[in-house]
């Protein structure tokens, strides 16, 4: 299997717009983990909202660790994509690389966007409108 210059072109573009969008939606998140919310003067709901809020923290953290990891993935695929952009590799070792790291990004992304679907459903779940 061969790539051309072409295929590394577009890789390198689409992983630099993925790290660029990741990073926003990390800033995004942690103005959701940043917010304050009001307890309840009733012991049971005050209870009951505090074991959502920390449901939503722990889905947070976890939708962090994840996206952390993701833009560590598109920051190698990006390099392994411009060294072999700048110098044109004829093994097989590359582009097989490509396909994994290609697979690896959208098992991940798939991961995330599962996450995302709990803690917003979460977030529609229990809003009072």
């Amino acid at each position: 299997m061969k790539l051309d210059a072409n295929a590394y072109n577009i890789s390198v573009t689409f992983f630099g717009i993925f790290i660029a969008l990741i990073l926003n939606i990390q800033v995004a998140m942690f103005s959701i983990f940043q917010r304050k919310w009001e307890m309840p003067s009733d012991k049971r709901v005050a209870a009951s909202l505090a074991n959502t809020l920390a449901d939503r923290k722990t889905l947070l953290i976890e939708l962090n660790a994840n996206l952390s990891y993701l833009i560590l993935v598109c920051c190698v695929a990006l390099v392994l994509s411009l060294l072999s952009f700048i110098r044109s590799f004829d093994n097989c070792v590359i582009p097989a690389a490509m396909v994994f790291i290609y697979a690896h990004f959208l098992l991940t992304l798939l991961m995330v966007v599962k996450r995302a679907h709990a803690l917003f459903h979460k977030e529609y779940r229990d809003s009072p409108n």
